[in-house]
């Protein structure tokens, strides 16, 4: 037991390595304001909902800030993947 903890004291949830660097990528490219997040996969695989029009620049923004981890990162980073939900429509791998 931890100090301070108590004897039902659970594991916390934390982000895997690829949730963080999508966390990441994710605020670089947090100022679309029709794109909003849905939710990060384990896998860092990011889901966002938005409109078609907004939604097309999304990817682009991202791959530029995960070129940008790439750069400065000792580790491979794996390929940038956003699903996107478009409003009125079933979405897809953008």
């Amino acid at each position: 037991m931890r100090q301070g903890g108590t004897a039902c004291d659970c594991a916390t949830a934390r982000n895997t390595p690829a949730q963080d660097l999508a966390w990441e990528r994710w605020r670089g490219c947090d100022h679309f304001t029709a794109v909003t997040i849905d939710r990060i996969d384990l896998d860092g695989r990011i889901i966002v909902n938005g409109y078609e029009i907004t939604v097309a620049r999304f990817p682009a923004c991202m791959h530029t800030v995960a070129a940008d981890q790439s750069r400065r990162a000792p580790v491979s980073i794996p390929q940038t993947l956003v699903l996107a939900r478009i409003h009125g429509c079933q979405g897809g791998a953008m």
